[in-house]
């Protein structure tokens, strides 16, 4: 019943990834080139935006980096500011970009970030479901393998090999190149970093901050597939609160009420196991919004967790 249960949850959980295809950054810039000829008009912009791509030696690809400066950051040379690093950039980039913005005019609501968006070069968004899950996932599960392969196949007519269980390499080209990327390019404060992400992002974080706990000082879990992986995240803290006496951060989880049952359990026991363990330097703030499933929680998830993690 419990393996019936988490599969289920991942598949809740992934499956609307494959209906956003009109808005990856890559091909959507064709569409809106599309358009503008078509109507003489320019096509829309997220202000104080740029996109940098890099090739990362880690992870044997390029990588499309999205940036979002702060409304001041050309005015005051000298000011330095946190960073925010954020994965599924290639979906949630543009949504991000434009809350943060809310929150600086007028007037300035919430201190100022640098927004990093992580996201990935791409065909469609078929290849952005491929590279997520191995991305984002901390072990390999080979039935979420199986079911990727044929649904992008499906949907493409494309051959893939999805292979999941990724994590430890993608934190180590956040840690060893797209950090020091941003902090040399970017008036970044330093050791002021936080990590968000969403449904398998908000997977990532967590296994992040039991891993690497020390490479950031906030995080941000929306809608955490706590399930991945027969409940390894549930051992990785167990393991980690067996060897140290601290955790240092800050961290915000959210989830909808309407969403799968066993992904607000989870995110609940998490949050409670962490309070429990009563480490003097962790703050753990929790959120159900009730009337929300997967897809319709996350602007106010985004949202919540700026708001908890800025303060």
């Amino acid at each position: 019943m419990k393996k019936h249960r988490n599969s289920r949850s991942i598949l809740l959980i992934i499956l609307p990834a494959v209906l956003f295809t009109a808005f990856a950054p890559d091909t959507f810039s064709q569409q809106l080139k599309d358009v503008k000829e078509s109507t003489g008009y320019p096509p829309a912009t997220v202000p104080n935006t740029e996109m940098r791509s890099f090739y990362s030696q880690i992870l044997g690809r390029e990588m499309n980096i999205f940036v979002k400066l702060p409304v001041t950051y050309l005015l005051n040379k000298e000011k330095k500011y946190p960073a925010w690093y954020y994965t599924d950039a290639n979906r949630a980039f543009t949504m991000m970009a434009n809350i943060v913005s809310i929150f600086e005019i007028p007037p300035q609501s919430q201190p100022e970030i640098i927004l990093v968006g992580i996201g990935y070069k791409l065909r469609d968004m078929a290849d952005w479901a491929d590279y997520r899950t191995r991305d984002l996932t901390p072990v390999n599960m080979p039935s979420v393998d199986a079911y990727w392969n044929k649904m992008l196949s499906q949907m493409t007519g494309r051959e893939f090999n999805v292979r999941s269980g990724g994590s430890d390499k993608f934190i180590d080209f956040i840690a060893k190149e797209l950090i020091p990327f941003i902090e040399s390019n970017y008036r970044v404060t330093p050791g002021e970093r936080c990590l968000g992400g969403y449904s398998y992002g908000g997977l990532f974080s967590l296994y992040a901050l039991f891993t690497r706990p020390e490479l950031f000082t906030k995080y941000f879990a929306g809608s955490p597939s706590i399930s991945f992986g027969n409940g390894l995240l549930f051992d990785l803290e167990n393991k980690f609160a067996s060897t140290h006496k601290d955790l240092n951060v800050k961290l915000c989880m959210t989830v909808g009420g309407k969403e799968d049952s066993v992904m607000v359990a989870d995110m609940n026991r998490m949050a409670a196991i962490l309070k429990s363990r009563n480490y003097p330097g962790l703050s753990v703030e929790s959120f159900v919004f009730p009337d929300e499933w997967h897809q319709s929680c996350m602007p106010a998830a985004l949202m919540r967790g700026l708001v908890v993690l800025n303060k």
